[in-house]
């Protein structure tokens, strides 16, 4: 209730400065619900939300930790509609920089891509078919199109909205370590419940290639020590 009023005052004053218009404003988190364990239903305590269909909460690495809703307003520029195109908050610099005008440095790798065509209805898919997943510094899970493959048998944690862990369902025998990541198709199993990386391997061609693609990028460019303090 508190984020929504503080929100309303935000627009209210656009509305009066005449502003509206020419501010984007983005309503976004970072992450899935909070709480110990994420239901479908929420919980009892008032910070427990819900991962809706997807597996998982806030600290793991699976599709209901990471995926989350975004609204982005910009009256007269971005019309209403809704998409399910693959979007991470890294793309609002590059964006955002090319809606103002700006230019992005040249000199690093940039992990945003630029999505205004997507924002402005010109693409409906957008520019981002991949994104990668980290612990701390350790590469774990790579989403790439409807698909997620992780690379490391991550601990059970918490199974939001009463899905299987990683470490169960169809193929369970296909471990990175024999070969084949496990890889789960989110768009028909959200619960990521069936393992089909050993029945479908050449969703693992594609997959390996964002991998090898970023492993590439290090030679020259090697990630900074990662801030986070925490093995989240």
């Amino acid at each position: 209730m508190e984020g929504d009023a503080i929100v309303g005052q935000v627009l209210d004053a656009l509305d009066e400065l005449d502003l509206a218009r020419d501010t984007i404003v983005v309503f976004a988190s970072d992450n899935g619900p909070d709480g110990p364990i994420a239901s479908p239903f929420g919980g009892d305590m008032p910070d427990i939300g819900s991962s809706g269909p997807y597996r998982g909460a806030l600290g793991d690495v699976s599709e209901g930790s990471i995926r989350t809703a975004a609204i982005v307003r910009w009256p007269g520029h971005i019309q209403l509609r809704s998409s399910y195109a693959m979007f991470s908050i890294m793309d609002f610099f590059p964006t955002f920089a090319r809606l103002v005008g700006g230019k992005i440095p040249d000199d690093r790798p940039i992990d945003g891509v630029d999505q205004s065509d997507l924002l402005l209805g010109v693409s409906d898919s957008g520019r981002r078919e991949n994104l990668l997943t980290f612990v701390s510094s350790e590469l774990v899970a790579v989403r790439w199109k409807q698909f997620r493959a992780y690379f490391a048998d991550v601990a059970p944690g918490r199974s939001g909205a009463g899905g299987a862990t990683v470490l169960g369902g169809v193929g369970a025998s296909a471990a990175p370590m024999n070969g084949y990541p496990k890889v789960f198709n989110i768009e028909s199993d959200p619960h990521e419940e069936h393992n089909i990386g050993e029945m479908y391997e050449w969703v693992t061609g594609p997959v390996l290639k964002v991998v090898e693609d970023y492993k590439a990028s290090l030679a020259k460019h090697p990630n900074p020590p990662a801030a986070n303090m925490t093995r989240f």
